[in-house]
């Protein structure tokens, strides 16, 4: 996953999610950098790390795919 820190105070990077494999978009969202740091590096796990993200969110956080993507994959 790719990142890039954001030019403020707040120590936030803005994350760029996987491609997403069906529709091949990828997401952006702006996050705490110690909490990144801390869930990528397996300390923390992502809903202890982003609280804020419903399932959906954190799916596409990790691996890029959409819900609408994930449906087509896999059915309701």
């Amino acid at each position: 996953m790719e990142y890039n820190y954001s030019n403020n105070s707040t120590d936030t990077i803005i994350v760029t999610s996987p491609a997403c494999y069906v529709c091949k978009e990828d997401n952006k969202i702006i996050v705490d950098k110690s909490k990144y740091e801390s869930w990528n590096s397996g300390t923390l796990l992502i809903q202890d790390a982003f609280p804020f993200l419903g399932p959906d969110e954190r799916e596409i956080f990790m691996t890029g795919i959409h819900p609408k993507c994930w449906d087509k994959m896999f059915g309701n």
